[in-house]
C-alpha cells in the first residue's frame, strides 16, 4: 500500500487535489473533515481541540489496520505539515510527500470563496498562523539548491595575451520547465523572466560540489562577475591558479564534470503553485548565495565552458593556418 501525504495551508487547495487523483479503491484520512464530523461544528480554532489526541491515534490505527490490506491500494493523509510523528510511523511504507504551496493572500482569497467555511474570521486566524510557522519564516531562511546542465567546451575567444583559466557559462535559464525531486515529491518548476531583477548577486561562491570545506573557486565580484541578462544569468570566473582550480577546469574540458548548481533564497510571495499542472513559477529570487560545479545535470539549457586564454589564442592562429592551408587547395585545384 503506498501513502500519499498531501500537506500545505488550509485553503491551500488539498482537499481538492486529493478529488482528482483518488480512485474507487483509494481512501483518506482529512484531519479537518474529522475534527468537524467529531465536534458537529464548522469553525476551526488555532488552539488543538480536546478530539485532536483521538483523531491522531485514529490516524495511526487506520493505517497501521491497513498495512496488509490487499484491496485498499493507496491512503491519502491530509495534513498541514508533515511532523515528524507522521514521518515516524509511516516507516517502512510507501511513501510519497505532495507539497501545495500557496502563498497567505491566495489561500485567504480561496476561503472567500468557500462557503464550507462559514466562519471566515476564525480561520484566516488558522491561515496567518500556518504562514508564520511554516510559510514566511521557511521562505526567508530556506536556501535551495538547484542543478543546471553544463556544456563543457573549449572556446577561443578570451582577450589575446590573457593568462589563467577560466568558466563561464549560463546557470540559471528562464523560462526552462525542468523537473525538480524534492523531498515532498517531484514538480515542474520554472523559473520566470525578470526573476533575478534586483536579486542580491554581491557575495557569491563559485564551489566544487558545494564543498564550504575547501577555498572558493572564485567570488564576486573581483574573481567572478555575473550578469543578469534576457536569457537569465550570465557567470563568468578567473579560477586561481592550484590544483583543486586545474583540476576542476580539466574535468569540465574533458566532460567528465557535467553540471552547475546554484543555491538561492525565495522571498514570501516570489512564487506561485498551480496543484493542477504541479507547476511551481519562481517569479522572485532574492539572493545567490553560491554557484557550484557538480557532476550531475538536471536543467538542460544551461551551460557553462572551460576556457583557457592562452591556449585560447594559440587556437585562433591555428585555425587561421589551417584556413590559409584550406584556401590554397581550392585555389590550386581551380587552377
Amino acid at each position: 500500500m503506498k501513502v500519499i501525504v498531501v500537506y500545505g495551508c488550509s485553503c491551500s487547495g488539498k482537499s481538492t487535489y486529493v478529488k482528482e487523483h483518488m480512485t474507487e479503491n483509494d481512501i483518506v484520512y482529512d484531519y479537518d473533515r474529522l475534527l468537524s464530523a467529531l465536534t458537529s461544528r464548522d469553525s476551526h480554532t488555532t488552539e488543538k481541540h480536546a478530539a485532536h489526541n483521538l483523531i491522531t491515534r485514529l490516524r495511526y490505527l487506520i493505517i497501521s489496520n491497513l498495512k496488509d490490506d490487499k484491496d485498499i491500494q493507496r491512503i491519502f493523509i491530509i495534513t498541514r505539515w508533515p511532523t515528524d510523528g507522521i514521518k515516524k510511523m509511516l516507516d517502512g511504507f510507501e511513501v510519497e510527500y505532495k507539497y501545495l504551496q500557496a502563498n497567505e493572500n491566495e489561500c485567504i482569497k480561496r476561503l472567500k470563496n468557500d462557503d464550507s467555511r462559514p466562519d471566515k474570521e476564525q480561520w484566516e486566524k488558522v491561515i496567518h498562523q500556518w504562514h508564520l510557522e511554516h510559510g514566511e519564516k521557511r521562505a526567508q531562511t530556506m536556501k535551495e539548491i538547484r542543478i543546471a546542465k553544463i556544456k563543457a567546451e573549449i572556446r577561443a575567444n578570451d582577450p589575446a595575451g590573457t593568462d589563467g583559466l577560466y568558466l563561464v557559462g549560463m546557470p540559471i535559464v528562464y523560462d526552462t520547465p525542468t523537473v525538480i525531486h524534492d523531498p515532498a515529491g517531484a514538480y515542474t518548476e520554472i523559473i520566470q523572466t525578470g526573476a533575478l531583477d534586483g536579486a542580491d548577486l554581491s557575495d557569491v561562491r563559485l564551489l566544487y560540489n558545494h564543498d564550504l570545506n575547501k577555498v572558493p573557486l572564485a567570488r564576486t565580484p573581483r574573481t567572478m562577475q555575473l550578469e543578469v541578462v534576457p536569457a537569465g544569468l550570465n557567470m563568468r570566473a578567473a579560477l586561481p591558479d592550484t590544483g583543486d582550480a586545474k583540476a576542476v577546469h580539466e574535468a569540465v574540458k574533458r566532460g567528465d564534470l557535467s553540471g552547475m548548481s546554484f543555491a538561492f533564497v525565495v522571498p514570501q510571495g516570489g512564487d506561485q503553485y498551480d496543484a493542477a499542472t504541479n507547476t511551481r513559477t519562481i517569479t522572485k529570487i532574492s539572493k545567490i548565495y553560491e554557484i557550484s560545479v557538480v557532476p550531475f545535470p538536471a536543467y538542460p539549457t544551461a551551460s557553462v565552458e572551460a576556457r583557457n586564454a592562452r591556449s585560447a589564442g594559440l587556437k585562433t592562429l591555428e585555425a587561421k593556418k589551417r584556413a590559409r592551408i584550406l584556401i590554397n587547395q581550392i585555389l590550386k585545384e581551380r587552377i
